[in-house]
């Protein structure tokens, strides 16, 4: 199971987002069943796409960007392709 994401070029106060400025991405993930959610930090903002390996069951997933400072954007859903 691969998710795949547009590299963001905006900060949500909408100012503009170099890529250097990117420090990463955090992918957060559930059995949609479950409370608790499992994460994945991904420390290379030039990365569009994680494979999750083999999932069995229906999950929710979410994904953050955070900059170099550690400033993390709010986590927003994401759906596999």
């Amino acid at each position: 199971m691969v998710i795949e994401w547009y590299i963001p070029t905006e900060r949500e106060n909408g100012d503009y987002l170099e890529l250097y400025e990117i420090g990463g991405y955090e992918i957060r993930y559930k059995l949609t069943s479950a409370q608790d959610y499992e994460s994945v930090v991904i420390d290379d903002g030039t990365v569009d796409h994680y494979d999750m390996g083999e999932l069995s069951g229906s999950y929710e997933f979410q994904i953050a960007t955070f900059d170099v400072n550690g400033l993390y954007s709010e986590y927003v859903p994401i759906n596999p392709n």
